[in-house]
């Protein structure tokens, strides 16, 4: 049998998360703007250096296996290889000025770049059983989260229609996707109560402000505590059916051994 050749020092695991964490730490201190102020070009071009080197590592790994497609061939390559890609265009980052024109650009640069402090999280304990549980219970969510998407739709529109001919409420329902992000914050039933109140301290109507109450009320109760129950139950139960897959297997496992079991004892009782 062939031993598997090992990967060069400088692109083994250690080194690459020792890298990754001074990155990290780099991008820490240079979103501080006392930090950036003094230090930003040189922060810029350090990270260009660090980024050099993922971009190496990539291609030290797709020589030691030989090709491309082999290397993307294990998902936790192919996972480092689209968060390195994504992170790439950064590397003009030094060469673009501070202008109005391209502030923009400068600034999804620099989101860009953080994207790289993603990778190690692949490396947390028992990752193999994480995120494939992890994308099991997503799966099984996206069904009812469309479903409080719709129904969040279908509430936005209504608000609007039913409040957002108040002119103090043009705010918070003077079309859709206002209401929308408004009905948002009763979905998540943080400060749900703050938008009635508000409205009544600028003087809506009473009948305005019992309608919008109710409405509320209602939401909180249907989307806010039901909705989001419903979909949290769904994604803790897909999340852990590995695990409860696999003990049935073991329950199941004894049950067989216990009726052989019993069918040996029976045997041999028919024979004595």
């Amino acid at each position: 049998m062939t031993q598997k050749k090992a990967l060069p020092l400088i692109v083994r695991e250690p080194v690459v998360l020792a890298v990754i964490a001074l990155n990290g730490f780099l991008l820490f201190l240079d979103a501080f703007p006392s930090v950036s102020a003094h230090a930003h070009v040189w922060i810029q071009w350090v990270d260009v250096l660090f980024l050099g080197y993922f971009v190496a590592e990539v291609f030290i790994k797709v020589r030691h296996h030989g090709s491309f497609r082999k290397y993307l061939a294990d998902p936790w390559n192919a996972f480092d290889f689209i968060i390195i890609a994504l992170s790439t265009p950064a590397l003009v980052s030094p060469f673009i000025s501070l202008s109005a024109e391209n502030a923009g650009a400068l600034t999804v640069l620099r989101v860009l770049r953080i994207l790289r402090l993603i990778r190690p999280m692949r490396l947390v304990p028992d990752a193999d059983k994480i995120w494939p549980g992890i994308y099991r219970a997503l799966r099984a969510s996206v069904g009812i989260l469309l479903i409080l998407v719709f129904v969040n739709l279908i509430l936005s529109l209504m608000a609007t229609l039913l409040f957002g001919g108040a002119p103090e409420a043009k705010e918070f329902f003077g079309n859709p996707l206002v209401s929308m992000y408004s009905l948002l914050k009763v979905f998540t039933v943080e400060g749900w109560y703050e938008i009635p109140e508000l409205l009544a301290e600028r003087g809506v109507s009473s009948q305005y402000l019992l309608g919008l109450r109710i409405y509320f009320v209602s939401t909180v109760l249907i989307c806010g505590i039901f909705g989001l129950s419903i979909a949290n139950a769904v994604f803790v139960d897909t999340l852990v059916a590995d695990n409860s897959d696999e003990l049935e297997e073991k329950v199941e496992k004894l049950h067989e051994e216990l009726r052989e079991f019993r069918a040996e004892v029976a045997r041999w009782t028919n024979k004595g």
